[in-house]
């Protein structure tokens, strides 16, 4: 197959190994961006929640204003660049799964339109509001926090893992069924292979406490860097993406 026609049907595109490669290098550095802000907005000390909302924003009171807006700007990038990296993803499996990686883009812009400003940046938002209404009035702030949460914080979670779970699924099946140039046991570089055992750390050392709590705010980021450090580790070489090539120019 000659060189134009691969570049008509975008297989010279997709599978361009150097490319990949630094989306999924600016993936890693936005994980570690990321985990940086979450360990800041989850770090203090918690406060009994007397409900969902009040138990999400538990941390708010002992929380210092730096860290909410630190944590919040961090979180804000960070999340954006995952995002533009998981089209690494979408590049491995486009030529060989055209259908998962048509639903695996489309996911990928909706979490990319949710999670920075709707999940992240929202929280550190929420945090800080319900701080200072506690300052002023605790039984105000105790009024407000389920309004504040569930009308503005719970229904963009529930959409963003409308778009975020069928991305993790299609990707496990991707890797799992051989349709990318990596080996298939590299389906077990997964946001939740990652993210799991931060949770269990969190539990042991205390999740009401400043060091629990704030590692285990970082689990979804842990998780995103174990995907794209995985793949960055494991990626094969540049023979092994002519053969993949080649193996799909043959069918």
């Amino acid at each position: 197959m000659s060189n134009a026609v691969m570049n008509t049907i975008g297989i010279d595109e997709n599978l361009n190994r150097e490319r990949i490669k630094k989306l999924l290098t600016i993936g890693l550095l936005a994980s570690v961006m990321t985990g940086v802000g979450d360990f800041l907005l989850g770090y203090a000390d918690e406060t009994a929640g007397v409900n969902l909302a009040t138990s999400v924003m538990s941390s708010a009171p002992n929380l210092a204003d730096w860290q909410m807006i630190a944590g919040s700007l961090l979180g804000f990038f960070g999340i954006f660049l995952e995002g533009l990296a998981y089209f690494a993803v979408y590049r491995l499996m486009a030529d060989a799964a055209p259908k998962y990686a048509h639903a695996f883009r489309a996911c990928i812009f909706g979490y990319i339109w949710l999670a920075p400003v709707g999940c992240h940046l929202n929280m550190g938002i929420l945090n800080m509001a319900y701080k200072y209404l506690l300052l002023a009035d605790e039984q105000i702030a105790l009024q407000a926090a389920t309004p504040l949460f569930c009308a503005f914080s719970l229904p963009v979670y529930v959409l963003m893992v409308c778009f975020w779970l069928p991305m993790m699924v299609l990707q496990f099946m991707a890797f799992a069924k051989g349709l990318t140039p990596y080996p298939t046991g590299a389906k077990w570089f997964s946001v939740l292979t990652g993210g799991i055992p931060v949770l269990l750390v969190s539990a042991l050392i205390g999740s009401g406490t400043a060091l629990g709590a704030g590692v285990g705010t970082t689990f979804l980021s842990v998780g995103n860097a174990l995907v794209f450090g995985g793949l960055l580790a494991t990626m094969p070489d540049q023979r092994h993406f002519d053969a993949f090539r080649a193996s799909l120019e043959a069918k």
